[in-house]
């Protein structure tokens, strides 16, 4: 093996350990930033708004500390997982259609979350919006 070669795996072996360390850096950063559950008994209110904009408002009471557990814990939605999570294709009984790009929207008084259901933690007194939402950009 020659000196360059040496040299060069020498290279790459300390960017491999760069990068592994940047890795675990960027993975505890998120995990203390990612929002947090609460736990403890709770109530919340969550409307759900059809595709005919008439709505259905659901009291929530539990023990639940993110909203995807919750809204299929209480049959708000029916429960279907995804890779990614908590995929809302139904709730209040009315499906999404897919091929018309039809979706469930989820705000929190009005406002849109940044967040899956099952990532959104909740809190006492909380009030969420599903909307059927037609079209992609939404």
């Amino acid at each position: 093996m020659t000196k360059n070669s040496k040299d060069l795996n020498k290279k790459i072996a300390v960017a491999a350990i760069c990068l592994a360390a940047a890795a675990a850096i960027l993975l505890l950063v998120w995990r203390i930033a990612s929002p947090q559950g609460i736990a403890g008994s709770k109530q919340i209110t969550v409307q759900v708004i059809h595709g005919d904009s008439s709505s259905k408002d659901f009291t929530l009471n539990t023990q639940e500390e993110y909203l995807g557990p919750a809204l299929v814990a209480e049959g708000v939605v029916e429960d279907n997982q995804s890779s990614y999570g908590l995929y809302i294709l139904t709730a209040d009984g009315e499906t999404a259609d897919e091929s018309a790009q039809e979706w469930w929207k989820i705000t929190k008084d009005g406002e849109q979350l940044n967040t899956g259901a099952d990532s959104t933690p909740i809190a006492d007194g909380e009030h969420y919006e599903l909307t059927l939402t037609t079209g992609y950009d939404g």
